[in-house]
């Protein structure tokens, strides 16, 4: 890795902040991408820098910690999906306003970058990835999103869809899924195969084209190459 990373504190928000080679010398604003929750950048950029400028822009990367991943990135409350675990809160409105108008003014005060909506991201895994395509009916902030293994089996998400439309309807959206990620014994999340089909189909409704979504397909599970499956959607959503 060639650029540099270092840890930041927004308020009260823990974040990884990532600047890309020749930051400090080359006098030009950046894109940023926001990244819900604490994941691997390190092997992520490890693996997208040698793209830049022939592939995709070199661009600014921010990924802000979880307080709490069941509240943060849930859109609405919903109950556990077993026993053992805590319910889903709803917190996501909470949590995007303040990436919104906190962490995101910060960093364009303090670093070099592109502050239109074509030049925002925000891109999030499971969980994570739900609150990003969430962020579209709520803000206008983001004109590129993506969602990856979203948790899109959500209760009333498909209908939320249905009954909204994304504030900036020139958005590009990346959705990816593990192909085996339905094959769950959790009867909610075993709807994630059909429900990501589904919010494919009504997104490409919404949009002003069907060229800004794209659904990759990816072998395995949930858990299978995270990392990489990252660097295909940036690499996608950044394209140059």
């Amino acid at each position: 890795m060639k650029g540099t990373i270092q840890n930041l504190n927004i308020n009260d928000h823990h974040c990884s902040l990532y600047l890309p080679p020749n930051y400090n010398i080359l006098d030009i604003n950046y894109p940023v991408v926001y990244m819900n929750g604490d994941n691997n950048i390190e092997e992520i950029i490890d693996s997208i820098e040698s793209h830049f400028y022939v592939d995709c822009s070199a661009f600014i990367l921010v990924s802000i910690e979880s307080k709490n991943w069941n509240n943060d990135f849930s859109p609405w409350p919903a109950p556990a999906l077993t026993k053992n675990r805590e319910d889903f809160s709803g917190d996501a409105y909470k949590y995007l306003k303040s990436l919104t108008k906190v962490i995101k003014p910060f960093i364009d005060t303090h670093y070099k970058t592109k502050t239109q909506p074509e030049n925002t991201v925000l891109i999030g895994y499971s969980l994570g990835g739900l609150a990003t395509l969430y962020s579209l009916y709520l803000f206008g902030t983001f004109g590129k999103v993506g969602s990856l293994s979203g948790s899109l089996w959500y209760d009333g998400w498909i209908e939320f869809m249905s009954s909204n439309s994304p504030i900036n309807t020139a958005a590009k959206v990346y959705l990816s899924l593990g192909k085996s990620e339905e094959r769950s014994r959790n009867h909610r999340m075993a709807k994630v195969g059909d429900c990501t089909q589904k919010t494919f189909f009504i997104l490409s409704k919404q949009l002003v084209s069907t060229e800004n979504i794209t659904l990759e397909w990816n072998n395995g599970g949930h858990f299978t190459e995270i990392p990489k499956r990252f660097s295909k959607a940036l690499l996608w959503l950044m394209h140059i």
